[in-house]
């Protein structure tokens, strides 16, 4: 292991940077603008390329420069791929605290270097503020992230965490204050050849997490409405068919509501088709206000909803739909939003009730009773 070139070793690792950047920015132009980061995300490993390049001009260029410059380098590409990861999940950037950090880490490491020289005290500065981003960054991931993607991420991030400490407790007993970066020993090689491949394991989990966060907005739209946000009629017709399995297996009880915007035609006729998208988008809002988690809201069709309601008998779905029924009819008006009422129809499942388009039917023609009985009430059928 000491037989190997750091400064070869070094500049390799570079180059491995400016691939997973470059590819991490041309990726960004083919996915949708909605999968914010991939900006940020690919300048980090390219940063962090710049870096490890520049401390290879060590004997070129005058050391205490090429020191400062790399080592400002690479905490900004550290710090960039949590920014970038901030940016993924909605967050409110913190780049004026690590900006803060930073300068004071390089205002310290210049008084180190040039004032007291000591490059072991050099090494647990710089060492211990790339473990705090690093740190950071990974317990993002951990309170906000979902899949595979970022629990690999996460255990990269832990694992470079993990080598920089190390590095910064080795220092204590294996390096001396006049010790330079490029002296050969197994202990900076490792630490060189183990951090370089933790950036390229962050790069791949940060391409890995865009991937998954495209999938998950094209499932999305393949199974909400774009205009409402419900669930499709396909997507609420298949949790529908689930339910009645698991009551066929399990006996478990469920409702379905189905419900229809009182005389929508004379809402669009009257105030137009923006209007009308208006009252769609608010009425899915109300109606929403009054579910749990587990039940699920699908536009079945122009102004016709369905409710699955799981777990709940016919008293209960009959509260339910009332106080659905009460809150729209509240609602007063608004500006390009007239007021509108629903009528619900529903029903319970059955014994006897093989199929899904059973219950549907009758819900259906306990909406079309409320209708007949003057609209804006609730029939149970």
């Amino acid at each position: 292991m000491p037989s190997l070139d750091l400064r070869s070793l070094t500049i390799m690792a570079g180059l491995i940077g400016i691939v997973m950047g470059l590819v991490l920015l041309g990726l960004r132009r083919n996915y949708p603008a909605s999968i914010r980061g991939m900006r940020l995300w690919g300048a980090a490993p390219l940063v962090c390329a710049g870096s490890t390049l520049f401390y290879g001009l060590d004997g070129v260029l005058p050391a205490s420069l090429v020191a400062l410059i790399g080592n400002a380098l690479l905490l900004l590409g550290v710090t960039l791929f949590l920014l970038g990861s901030e940016q993924l999940h909605g967050l409110p950037p913190s780049w004026r605290r690590w900006a803060m950090v930073i300068v004071a880490t390089l205002l310290l490491l210049t008084l180190f270097m040039l004032v007291y020289p000591d490059y072991r005290i050099r090494v647990l500065i710089f060492s211990g503020t790339l473990a705090a981003i690093v740190v950071e960054h990974a317990r993002l991931l951990g309170r906000h992230g979902k899949g595979f993607a970022h629990r690999f991420t996460a255990m990269a991030l832990w694992g470079q965490a993990a080598v920089l400490v190390c590095r910064a407790a080795s220092t204590l007993w294996l390096d001396q204050a006049d010790t330079q970066r490029f002296a050969q020993s197994t202990v900076q090689t490792v630490y060189i050849a183990t951090f370089s491949f933790s950036v390229l394991l962050i790069s791949i989990g940060v391409l890995l997490m865009a991937g998954e966060r495209v999938r998950a907005e094209f499932e999305y739209l393949a199974t909400h409405d774009s205009l409402t946000g419900a669930h499709t009629r396909r997507a609420v017709l298949a949790a529908c068919a689930d339910e009645l399995a698991r009551w066929s297996r399990y006996g478990s009880p469920f409702s379905l509501l189905i419900l229809d915007i009182d005389h929508f035609k004379r809402i669009n006729d009257a105030h137009g088709h923006l209007a009308g998208d208006q009252v769609l988008a608010h009425f899915v809002q109300i109606i929403q206000a009054h579910l749990r988690s587990a039940d699920r809201l699908g536009r079945y069709g122009g102004e016709e909803f369905m409710v699955l309601l799981p777990e709940t008998d016919i008293e209960a779905a009959t509260h339910v739909a009332e106080r659905m029924r009460a809150s729209l009819d509240a609602t007063p008006d608004s500006a390009g939003r007239p007021h509108c009422t629903v009528s619900i129809g529903l029903t319970t499942v059955q014994p006897g009730d093989g199929k899904v388009d059973t219950l549907i039917a009758r819900a259906d023609a306990a909406l079309y009773e409320a209708k007949a009985q003057g609209r804006n009430r609730v029939q149970a059928g």
